[in-house]
């Protein structure tokens, strides 16, 4: 009923008769008006539903393909080597927090030259975006290479380190043709066991790498650092279960300095030159 319908009332039996047609007339329901805190409520679900919607819509991208991090490491290798330049054709160490936990390496390595590059928990990206500043103008005669584990940790397949240190390799090489390369495997640390088959699968690929160059030499350091059965040995890491401890690092040591022996004879000639 419109409320331009006016309905008589009236005695009689007219008045009967309108009073009869009443129940069949229609009447427009009223809208409720929403409550503040219906409001709230509506609001919060739709800004919900529309988050949850974006984060399918955006594919993930692991930690190692984002930007580069820790500028302020690099810059303060970079004044570093302003204040005392370290010497040209040295053997340098370059990777993760593995090699910048290892605080006594230059000790470990002598006779030779050691320059210690290793920054943060990097990834490969950062390893390979950084080298212009923190490998390519120390000449390396000698590179000793450990990174990927982190980029496997944070979500990468390993081909997709292996890639990056394919490209870091033949920059070095364009710019540097006679440097030797140690790489050395990832840790299968107790701390990542949930990732051993992927860490293992990069580094199959990465001993695949040496196989297929020259000068180039692969070191598993696990061997030194866990048991047969895969577990730690008891000593070798720190309480995170990740990093190496002292005897770690010694042990690591004994695997690694045959190889970077070998990888300096190789260079010889080159670089007397």
């Amino acid at each position: 009923m419109s409320s331009g319908t006016r309905v008589l009332l009236s005695s009689g039996p007219r008045a009967l008769h309108y009073l009869a047609l009443l129940p069949s007339l229609s009447f427009p329901t009223p809208t409720p008006t929403p409550t503040p805190f219906k409001m709230k409520a509506l609001l919060a679900c739709l800004l919900a539903v529309s988050a949850f919607a974006a984060d399918v819509a955006k594919p993930h991208i692991p930690l190692a393909q984002q930007p580069l991090r820790m500028a302020k490491d690099i810059a303060a290798f970079e004044a570093a080597d302003k204040a005392n330049p370290p010497p040209q054709h040295a053997l340098l160490f370059t990777g993760a927090s593995t090699l910048r936990m290892w605080k006594n390496v230059g000790e470990e390595m002598k006779p030779y030259p050691v320059i210690n590059r290793g920054f943060g928990g990097s990834f490969t990206t950062e390893v390979l975006g950084y080298m212009d500043r923190i490998t390519l103008p120390y000449h390396p005669r000698v590179v000793v290479f450990q990174c990927g584990g982190n980029d496997i940790n944070s979500g990468d397949p390993a081909e997709a380190p292996i890639a990056r240190i394919r490209e870091y390799l033949a920059r070095l090489r364009k710019e540097n043709p006679d440097c030797a390369v140690v790489f050395v495997a990832t840790t299968r640390a107790p701390s990542r066991k949930a990732k051993w088959p992927l860490l293992d699968e990069y580094n199959r690929q990465l001993e695949q790498i040496v196989k297929e160059g020259k000068n180039l030499w692969y070191v598993d350091i696990n061997v030194a650092l866990n048991l047969p059965n895969g577990e730690g040995k008891p000593g070798s890491y720190l309480k995170d279960n990740l990093h190496p401890d002292v005897e770690g690092y010694k042990a690591i040591a004994s695997v690694l300095k045959p190889a970077v022996d070998a990888a300096w004879k190789a260079t010889e000639a080159a670089y007397k030159r």
